[in-house]
């Protein structure tokens, strides 16, 4: 009989705790936070537009971050590297980049030139139907997923 009403007992305990919880059935549901995303480490990504524009898919420019946080890759004239950490809410910090010296077309300066400056003031990052979207207040670029 005790062990029957020491269940009982907790039983509504339980269900007070409940109630409790639930506070004013009244009130409309709360929504989540978003959910945050993980950067994708470890894959190459190649530039098809930059700030609207589209990028010709023969000229090679390119971002991997490692998972050491170390990006590098190529702006369709030199080779570049640089620390990059993704931080909260989807934003990139990027540290000093380390860049060859060769002298392209003009046309291709101007890309690597948009493409190297859309990484700086801590822009966003997203993926967007399997494209890695990155803006900033200095540019947007859109890459895909490249071997």
């Amino acid at each position: 009989m005790k062990r029957a009403l020491s269940r009982t007992a907790l039983c509504l305990i339980a269900l007070c705790a409940v109630c409790v919880a639930r506070g004013d059935e009244n009130k409309p549901p709360q929504p989540l936070p978003p959910q945050q995303k993980n950067f994708p480490l470890d894959q190459t990504w190649s530039l098809r537009e930059l700030n609207g524009k589209p990028v010709d898919a023969t000229l090679d420019v390119s971002l991997k971050l490692d998972g050491a946080y170390r990006a590098s890759g190529y702006t369709g004239c030199n080779s570049w590297s640089a620390v990059m950490y993704p931080i909260k809410d989807q934003h990139l910090m990027v540290g000093p980049y380390a860049l060859t010296k060769k002298q392209c077309d003009k046309d291709v300066m101007a890309i690597e030139l948009g493409f190297l400056s859309a990484f700086l003031g801590q822009p966003s990052w997203d993926l967007v139907n399997g494209e890695l979207v990155i803006k900033g207040p200095r540019g947007e670029l859109r890459m895909v997923r490249s071997l």
